[in-house]
């Protein structure tokens, strides 16, 4: 009589059942062909098929250089200027005046 390994649990008559991995003889004969078929059982007797899973290459990943843009210098801006006039402002009277910074 043919064994069959099971690979997926089935129930079966009369009142039986087999879990995966359970070697069984007494599959009905009217099943096997389709239990074969849905890939349920495979024949012990017949080298199993195994199929090679493909080999999925993670991409590489490279590192990328974090790009710090210096501020753009406008026309005009001193960022040494100093104030000569001593009222705590630097740049009097241009779009560049700001108050003396603290060294």
């Amino acid at each position: 009589m043919a064994r069959y390994r099971v690979l997926q649990g089935i129930d079966y008559p009369p009142n039986k059942r087999a879990e995966v991995g359970d070697i069984v003889e007494d599959v009905p004969a009217q099943s096997v062909k389709w239990l074969l078929d849905s890939g349920i059982i495979e024949d012990t007797d017949k080298p199993t098929k195994k199929t090679e899973q493909p080999v999925v290459e993670e991409p590489k990943v490279e590192p990328v250089a974090e790009v710090v843009e210096e501020p753009a210098v406008e026309e005009g801006f001193d960022a040494d200027a100093t104030d000569g006039d001593n009222d705590g402002f630097v740049q009097d009277g241009t779009p560049h005046q700001r108050p003396v910074e603290e060294k």
